[in-house]
């Protein structure tokens, strides 16, 4: 795997997004260090491929529709899932994040899947509060609640790990990712 971004380089840009991911953490009430992990993760295993992946859904060459993009390598599908979860439970709206759209999204139509992905892959600050509202997804998913201040190590890696796989047990991911997580909390 040909990297393409390094871990100094991930550093520099959650310190550059340092204000944003305070505001949605706190907006939203998840943890910075929370958020940081996630970045940081999903930034250092980015690959050479990811680019091309993002051109080839950005330029409708081929039939891929769908693809991991941004700092938080968020697929559209699950950009649409995490926004209707939020929306669902009142934690936000289309207007105030700004989604083009007059309607609730589907994961399943093909126009919203790429209103989303645009939305996802040019807005590095969407990017990062999708991200938040999919680690919200990921925490009611896994433990039933968001209060992340009630969240046992073991529950907190849990969610961690759900953000990255479709797994109801912790994986190599998610014990990584709690390891930022610390380190991120004692910065």
């Amino acid at each position: 795997m040909i990297r393409i971004i390094s871990n100094k380089k991930a550093e520099r840009i959650i310190k550059r997004y340092q204000e944003w991911i305070d505001t949605v953490a706190q907006r939203y009430r998840v943890p910075s260090a929370v958020i940081k992990a996630i970045l940081y993760m999903e930034m250092t295993r980015m690959d050479i491929l990811d680019p091309l992946v993002d051109l080839i859904v950005g330029t409708h060459l081929f039939t891929r529709k769908d693809s991991s993009t941004g700092y938080a390598q968020i697929f559209a599908y699950v950009g649409v899932n995490a926004v209707n979860f939020a929306v669902d439970e009142g934690l936000a709206d289309y207007r105030k994040l700004n989604i083009p759209c007059n309607h609730r999204l589907d994961s399943g139509d093909p126009k919203d899947i790429r209103t989303m992905w645009k939305y996802l892959h040019r807005n590095p600050e969407a990017n990062i509060e999708i991200a938040v509202l999919n680690i919200l997804c990921a925490a009611k998913e896994m433990t039933g609640r968001t209060d992340f201040a009630s969240f046992s190590e073991y529950e907190l890696k849990l969610v961690l790990t759900r953000y990255n796989a479709n797994t109801d047990h912790i994986t190599a991911y998610g014990e990584e990712a709690y390891g930022h997580y610390l380190r991120y909390l004692n910065n």
